[in-house]
């Protein structure tokens, strides 16, 4: 199964430099949000990917639609997190059933 991310240009790079196997990255801009759209749509339908990563700001202009697989998962940007520190770990928790600590 792959990992996908959809973010903005920098934090693309990251995840491109990280090993991620698909990294698609946006302006934002109305014309480039559709484009998110149309591909985040396109990735939940292909068998291949496992994981979708999407930036938090992103996530919060296209509808995240509730699938089973693959798994979408919010991450911050370069900018930090819009949810804070405890809904990250809640979301960590949800996603693989193990609680962060300090």
């Amino acid at each position: 199964m792959k990992i996908a991310v959809l973010g903005d240009r920098d934090t693309a790079l990251g995840f491109r430099l990280a090993g991620a196997h698909e990294v698609y990255s946006f302006e934002d801009t109305p014309l480039e949000i559709e484009r998110l759209r149309n591909k985040l749509r396109e990735l939940i339908e292909r068998g291949d990917v496992g994981i979708i990563l999407i930036t938090e700001r992103f996530a919060q202009k296209v509808e995240i639609p509730e699938v089973t697989l693959p798994i979408i998962l919010q991450v911050p940007d370069k900018s930090g997190s819009r949810f804070g520190e405890e809904a990250i770990k809640e979301i960590v928790r949800r996603a693989i059933g193990v609680e962060l600590k300090r």
